[in-house]
Formats: structure tokens, sequence, C-alpha cells
């Protein structure tokens, strides 16, 4: 008769919890690409990339919270010189769901606050929204976001598509996730002991 192993219903447990729960994560913005446009724009943001935050998903429900550290990017259109700098602070993306081609829905929390530095600046500064409403820097009816979450890649990709004089700019916004070391050992820990105990149950 087999026996069952002293350590298989508590690492069911721990696996099962493991998977019925937000996976905690490490969440960063790596790059900002812009594409489009009459004027070269060139943008430079503090701390430098990759800018790290935290946060929670769970692919399989659909949910998550991301987070990031306050950080200002400064705006320099024409390389004349710096025009306007964005103060980001508060900056979080409430995952409400994710579709089965990984396309994601969510609402975006935080403030932006724009200081004029120069030339264009007080053109710039009067487009930007105080508030966040999705993936930033801002949203609005001019700008429309559309987030993909790549599984495989641990990578989210954000397409910002913006109208202005100078013609459409996209701007394709680059994150990474990637799980916290210690859910990785919990995970990996439970493989091990469930693996010891179905070897135990056969002895």
């Amino acid at each position: 008769m087999k026996r069952t192993g002293p350590l298989l219903i508590p690492t069911l447990l721990v696996l099962v919890a493991g998977v019925a729960s937000a996976t905690p994560v490490v969440f960063q913005l790596d790059d900002v690409t812009i594409v489009g446009g009459s004027f070269p724009t060139s943008q430079t943001y503090s701390p430098p990339f990759p800018i790290v935050g935290s946060g929670n998903l769970d692919p399989g429900a659909g949910t998550g919270f991301l987070t990031l550290p306050d950080y200002s990017i400064v705006i320099d259109v024409n390389l004349d010189g710096p025009d306007a700098r964005l103060d980001v602070s508060n900056w979080s993306q409430t995952i409400t769901s994710i579709d089965g081609d990984g396309n994601i829905t969510s609402t975006g929390g935080g403030t932006t606050t724009c200081m004029v530095l120069g030339g264009i600046g007080s053109f710039i500064c009067p487009t930007v929204p105080p508030n966040i409403a999705g993936w930033p820097p801002a949203d609005s009816a001019s700008a429309l976001s559309s987030a993909v979450l790549d599984e495989t890649l641990q990578t989210i990709t954000v397409i910002d598509n913006s109208s202005a004089a100078a013609g459409t700019v996209t701007q394709f916004y680059s994150y990474t996730i990637v799980p916290e070391p210690g859910t990785v050992l919990l995970l990996a820990g439970g493989l091990v002991g469930l693996g010891l105990g179905r070897r135990r149950g056969r002895g």
C-alpha cells in the first residue's frame, strides 16, 4: 500500500496558494522610442532607464497592480535646448483584465506636472493633463494607448499615439516584469518537495 509522503500535502498547499494568488513582480520601464512627427524630439529620463518599480500580476485571473517610483522627463524639441520637464508622481496601473491575446485593460493613477524650460515648452505644458488616466506619461482624447503582455518574454509593450501640428507621434514604451526571487524559490521548493513526496510514497 502506498503511503502519502509527509511533504506532499504541505507542498500541494504551497503550490495551490502560489498559483491562486497574484505573483509579486519586479516591474521596470526599460525604454521609450519615439516615431513620427515633423520635428526631432529627444527625451531624457531621471532616474535613467531602467526605472524599477514593483507590483503583482495574475495573468490567469487577468488582474494586477503595478507601480513605478517618481520620475521626470525632460523634453527637447528640435534639439535646441530643453523645452519642458514632466514630473510624474505616484504612478500606478490597476489591471482589470487580460484577454487571451495578452491585451491589457487598465486604469492608471498618479499625477503629472509640467514645467516650461524654454522654447516650445510653453506649447507643450498646456497639453499635459494633471491626472494620469492610463499608461504614462498621460492619456487624453488625442492620446490613446494599447498595452500587450507577453508572458513568455515577460514584457509589456505600450503603444501611445498622439496627433499634433507636427503630425502623428507614436511612442513605444517597453516594460519588463520579473517574478521576485522569493516567489521563484518558493515555487521551486514546492516542486522539489512534491518530487520527494512522490518518491517516499513509492517506498
